[in-house]
């Protein structure tokens, strides 16, 4: 077993111990000293210094000393060194926090920029992860504060970790081995079917609720059932005669209405047919006016074709003259442009390149006047600018010009159209006049000559009318009109049978609502039955847990003097839970005295000691409260509380 003793510990500057230094070789040791003296500051150097915590597992304490007023004192570097025995070798371990000021450029003070942590093992200076790593190679972290702080495993653990702690140091138990242990739970391997427990018990728990759900469900689908065939008893026998006689005279109305309907459908014939003699003997008369006034529709069509025209030709009278003015005007606004484009164009043409005073090139940076070969080079580049400049400005001008010209032209040829136009107009106008002139004169003539169509002298006309008035002599005969009353007669018996149908469905309903009742009960029979299957498989993996904690509780007790540990909870319900809970004398942890609690917590170190073949240095607070603790190979560093030590004072042995 690894056997690690602390041997030395000296601190500088740590929170409220300005320097004190603990020699103890490796033996046990108690340390004395009034309240607020550092009896506890020990053990946060003594973990600050490994693990950068302090005795309540914080990492954002200060570590500082501090003045009156809970201010920082600067300037300051809190230093702790740790000497420890492991298996008879010695291991120092040094931690130094100090201040960086710096003094940024133009300025005469110094500014704090922060902290720097310093680290030697074996008074080598190494770096932060290289220190880490020599401590984790020593113990790790979690395994060091089991073993040194008997309140750790019971206080700073949460039960899950503490139950999977005692798991691993005394062994679970096997599923097979808590069934094989009991037989009335046999059943469970089964049930169970290469499932675990804790997954078992989620199915079954989820298939409980949601049966009990289906359960409670039913009664209230029952009920609603029931209202729906709730009310009096009817005669169906009765419905069914009545339904049966309905029908009967319904086949006899609807074949009285078929024969109402042929009559009616033989007297609209012959209505149409009147129509359409009538339309024809009405055609007929058209077709021997027309014959008759044929000379004169002819001369009517023809002068009102001349009007039309003539109406056309005195709209185009008045708009020809607005448009031909809008030409003129633009042919006259295009020929100013002309003019004004034919003056830039000179005016570019005779612009010459003037040659600028060769004093005004100076270089920009030394002021001095440039080299001859410089002002000849800039003054060309300038020429050329000038030259392509007036060959764009005339090119421009020339461009625009020789457009409006074009358009000019297109302008003059459109006049030249509208003018002929407005000339042809007036002459058509006169020629249409003088023929309405005439026309008017045919037209008197021919209505003179025309005395109207002898339509009785028309056989086809006279033959039409005779058929005419053959058909409206047959439909002036009366007929009987029962149509009307049919129809409503009708609408009586088909609502009756409607009615009767009605209460036949209400039957048919009533039957499979009763049957989907009946349903619904044998629904809630084989609900109960699965409900209680599943109750029973959860009893006996509650029974099965209860055994296997026993078993457990039996095996990992027997591993401690003192501790006796609660690994589950009987529920009120019967239902079992898991807990880890430590015991002494039947009193829960939380419950015992302090004296209590330090041995208990021995009691657990010396049994971490063995499963971690490892013993560390264990710090035991408020010593003084108990009068003897139990005994443990570890090394043991009193912290007791006495009033007369003013200052620390150290026991060794």
């Amino acid at each position: 077993m690894n056997e690690i003793r602390l041997s030395k510990m000296e601190l500088r500057n740590f929170k409220g111990i300005k320097e004190f230094t603990l020699n103890i070789n490796g033996l046990n040791a108690s340390i004395f000293g009034e309240n607020g003296k550092g009896k506890t500051t020990l053990y946060d150097a003594f973990l600050w210094v490994l693990f950068g915590k302090d005795s309540t597992n914080r990492a954002d304490f200060s570590v500082k000393p501090q003045d009156s007023t809970g201010n920082d004192i600067h300037y300051l570097e809190t230093d702790v060194t740790l000497e420890f025995l492991i298996n008879g070798q010695s291991k120092m371990l040094r931690k130094m926090l100090k201040e960086k000021w710096t003094r940024k450029r133009g300025t005469a003070t110094e500014e704090f920029t922060g902290h720097e942590t310093s680290y030697w093992v074996d008074t080598v200076p190494v770096k932060a992860k290289e220190y880490a790593d020599v401590i984790g190679s020593i113990i790790n972290e979690t395994a060091f504060k089991l073993l040194t702080n008997p309140f750790y495993f019971c206080t700073q653990l949460s039960w899950q970790d503490r139950r999977k702690t005692l798991m691993e140091i005394c062994g679970d138990v096997s599923d097979a081995d808590v069934i094989a242990s009991d037989k009335s739970l046999s059943e469970l391997a089964n049930i169970l079917n290469g499932k675990s427990i804790n997954d078992q018990r989620k199915i079954i728990t989820e298939k409980i609720k949601m049966l009990n759900s289906q359960i409670e469900e039913i009664p209230v689908k029952i009920n609603e059932l029931s209202r729906t065939v709730l009310g009096e008893e009817i005669n169906y026998s009765v419905v069914e005669a009545g339904l049966r006689e309905h029908k009967a005279n319904l086949k006899k109305i609807e074949q009285s209405m078929m024969n109402a309907s042929q009559i009616t459908s033989v007297y609209r014939q012959k209505q149409q047919e009147v129509f359409k003699l009538s339309s024809a003997i009405d055609n007929r008369k058209k077709e021997l006016d027309a014959e008759s006034g044929a000379g004169s529709k002819r001369l009517t069509d023809e002068k009102a074709k001349l009007e039309n025209e003539k109406y056309r030709l005195d709209i185009d009278a008045k708009t020809i003259p607005l448009r031909i003015k809008d030409k003129e005007s633009l042919i006259s606004e295009n020929e100013k442009n002309l003019v004004s484009l034919r003056q830039a164009w000179i005016s570019e043409n005779e612009k010459q390149f003037v040659e600028p005073d060769q004093e005004l090139f100076i270089c920009p940076t030394c002021k001095q006047s440039l080299p001859q070969d410089k002002k000849d080079e800039q003054i060309d580049q300038m020429r050329r600018n000038f030259e392509q400049a007036k060959t764009q400005a005339m090119d421009k001008a020339r461009t625009r010009g020789h457009k409006l010209g074009a358009e000019q032209k297109a302008i003059a040829d459109e006049l030249e159209v509208l003018k002929n136009d407005l000339i042809n107009n007036d002459l058509n106008t006169s020629l249409i006049n003088e023929r309405l002139n005439e026309l008017n004169k045919e037209i008197d003539a021919e209505q003179k000559r025309s005395c109207g169509a002898n339509y009785e002298a028309d056989e086809k006309y006279m033959k039409l009318l005779s058929q005419l008035q053959s058909l409206q002599e047959e439909l002036n005969k009366p007929i009987e009109e029962t149509t009307s009353e049919l129809i409503q007669q009708k609408t009586q018996v088909t609502e009756q049978i409607e009615t009767l149908n009605r209460l036949l469905n209400t039957r048919d309903v009533a039957i499979k609502t009763k049957a989907r009742m009946e349903e619904l009960k044998e629904e809630e029979k084989t609900l109960a039955g699965q409900l209680s299957e599943f109750e029973k498989q959860r009893y006996l993996i509650e029974q099965f847990i209860v055994a296997k904690v026993n078993l457990l509780e039996g095996n990992i007790n027997s591993r401690f003097k003192i501790v006796k540990w609660k690994l589950f909870d009987v529920q009120i319900n019967g239902g079992v839970s898991e807990c880890c809970e430590a015991m002494v004398d039947g009193v829960t942890y939380p419950n015992v005295n302090h004296a209590g609690k330090v041995n208990a917590g021995l009691d657990i170190i010396n049994v971490l000691a063995g499963h971690y073949g490892c013993t560390a240095p264990i710090w035991i607070d408020f010593r003084e409260s108990v009068s003897r603790i139990i005994d443990t190979q570890s090394q043991v560093i009193n912290l007791i509380k006495s009033e007369p030590d003013k200052t620390l004072r150290v026991e060794v042995g």
